[in-house]
């Protein structure tokens, strides 16, 4: 298969008999040059990796790049965004416990918890990308609310369990709620870091 990055075409050294060892090549490839893999088409067809690597043919496999800073400050700038859309989400669930619409209110805290754990995950993948440590991050207590929220989820997760709707619109409105807002802000200021850091 013949392999484009970029536009260039890429000739491997080494034999590459799967599409898994091709891909790990070419990843391995693009992160010498700071970059990471942002699309990939194969015969003018767009494909997810999970795809490329089931796909059992193909002629041309083009793989456009992008620098692993502006993942990075997108991702942040994403997440920002996001965390006011989940502080109004969980306002929202404890607004419908208290009105006992306990089943609807379960159901949108899910799609919540979802959010906060792909929040936290964007959060420290983004800070390994970028080199910062929890201490280098606003005032230096990232880590420590990160530790705390989990708390409060828990303690969260317990009221749902003991069948206590209005405990559990407590706990978001004081323990999940102010922990998010919190993270919110640590976001943004990882994200003007990172920023500066381009500068």
């Amino acid at each position: 298969m013949r392999v484009i990055i970029d536009g260039d075409e890429h000739v491997f050294s080494g034999d590459i008999g799967t599409k898994e060892e091709l891909f790990s090549g070419v990843k391995e490839e693009v992160a010498r040059r700071g970059r990471v893999v942002r699309s990939i088409m194969v015969d003018g067809t767009v494909l997810e990796e999970e795809a490329f690597l089931a796909l059992a043919g193909g002629g041309e496999a083009r793989f456009e790049t992008v620098p692993v800073r502006e993942l990075v400050m997108d991702s942040l700038s994403e997440g920002t965004k996001y965390m006011g859309h989940l502080s109004a989400g969980l306002s929202k669930v404890a607004d419908m416990l208290e009105a006992d619409k306990t089943v609807e209110g379960l159901g949108l805290l899910q799609q919540a918890a979802e959010g906060i754990g792909w929040s936290l995950q964007v959060m420290h993948n983004c800070q390994i990308l970028l080199g910062i440590s929890d201490n280098e991050i606003g005032d230096g207590k990232v880590g420590e609310l990160k530790t705390s929220l989990v708390g409060e989820l828990e303690k969260a997760s317990s009221s749902i369990e003991n069948g206590k709707p209005l405990e559990l619109s407590f706990r978001i409105r004081t323990g999940v709620l102010p922990g998010i807002q919190r993270l919110a802000q640590y976001m943004e200021a990882l994200l003007e870091t990172g920023r500066k850091a381009i500068q």
